[in-house]
């Protein structure tokens, strides 16, 4: 019984080998032939982990500065991502692009905008127009007295330089009234003495941070706050009046330094739509006030009292101008922002500038 078990035993041993060769034998073509795709895909999978762009976080491409709160990093060639994943480029100066401010006939001055934070460097507005030398000084977050600010350090390169300062009205405003921005310390102004006149503050500014969340309360400050400058409101009395100390400032120092100021407003995206328009109507302290182009006309008195060149961006940029979701200008809309510097540089520098200095006598 014994030796009758261990014949069968090894009989099925053989029978399973057998089975194991013909099935390997059987195979053999398929894994030949599918040998060179499972290559391919490893290859594929690790030549996509070597050439996908590393997306760094945007505190990781600034850094602390004692007199303006915080700057974007000299020579940075990386990854951000926004609505989609675009290309950041600095020069060694720290501002985007590699042209120099001495070599520039145009500087752009500004927050995020200015950057051209969604779109890859080649594709921002500094790059596409022909024969101007456009230099962006400009940083995601800014506000206006940071801009100030840069502007003054910049003073003794500014002769025959049109300055272009990009005023975003989704917060520039009322930014400048706070001693801090979402993570960051940041210049802003206040009121002092009995007459209360506006003063720069800066002694408080650190490295340090502190928390902030990027919640739906966020987006509903914004749509409260823009809409009350849009209105006959407390909040819109301190930001325009803070507003036209500060322009008076830029333009004061363009004058002693032989450039040209032109403010050019940049409106929300809110405010290119008709449910836009109604949600910042609603979130206003004053809605039987509300009035979407107040912003517009308050700074348009005041650049006219100021004798400096003014734009209402919402003359010429729609909704289609900026992305569905970012805040921030698509390719379009860089486009459409070039056309108007295209136009502000041939309005004050009919010549060429290696003929006609801009902004002097025009």
């Amino acid at each position: 019984m014994v030796e009758r078990a261990s014949w069968r035993n090894g009989a099925r041993s053989l029978l399973a080998l057998l089975g194991s060769v013909l099935a390997l034998a059987f195979s053999l073509p398929v894994l030949v032939l599918g040998l060179p795709f499972w290559i391919v895909g490893i290859c594929t999978r690790g030549l996509a982990k070597v050439l996908e762009p590393r997306i760094l976080p945007w505190s990781a491409m600034i850094e602390f500065n004692p007199q303006i709160g915080w700057k974007p990093k000299p020579n940075l060639k990386v990854h951000g991502a926004g609505e989609d994943v675009f290309r950041i480029v600095t020069g060694a100066d720290g501002w985007p692009g590699n042209t120099r401010m001495d070599e520039a006939d145009l500087v752009a001055l500004g927050d995020s905008f200015a950057f051209g934070f969604g779109v890859s460097h080649r594709a921002m507005f500094s790059e596409l127009i022909p024969h101007v030398r456009v230099k962006p000084v400009a940083s995601p977050g800014y506000n206006l007295v940071q801009e100030l600010l840069i502007l003054r350090q910049y003073s003794s390169q500014l002769s025959g330089k049109l300055i272009v300062w990009f005023v975003f009205l989704g917060n520039d405003l009322w930014d400048n009234l706070y001693p801090y921005m979402h993570f960051y310390t940041t210049p802003f102004v206040r009121r002092v003495g009995e007459r209360g006149e506006w003063r720069i503050e800066t002694g408080h500014l650190s490295p340090k941070t502190r928390p902030y969340e990027y919640d739906a309360k966020h987006r509903r400050r914004i749509w409260e706050r823009l809409g009350d400058i849009c209105s006959s409101s407390y909040l819109a009395e301190r930001v325009f009046s803070a507003c036209e100390f500060l322009i008076r400032e830029a333009q004061l120092t363009c004058e002693r330094h032989g450039a040209r100021l032109c403010v050019l407003t940049i409106p929300d995206s809110a405010q290119l739509s008709p449910d836009g328009l109604e949600r910042l109507r609603t979130h206003s302290s004053n809605p039987n006030t509300f009035d979407p182009g107040l912003p517009d006309e308050r700074l348009l008195e005041i650049c006219s009292k100021l004798g400096v060149t003014f734009v209402a961006g919402r003359e010429y940029l729609t909704r289609a101008d900026y992305h569905k979701v970012d805040r921030h200008w698509n390719e379009r809309g860089h486009q459409r922002i070039a056309e108007i510097l295209r136009n502000l540089h041939q309005a004050h520098c009919p010549e060429p500038a290696k003929t006609r200095p801009c902004g002097i006598g025009a």
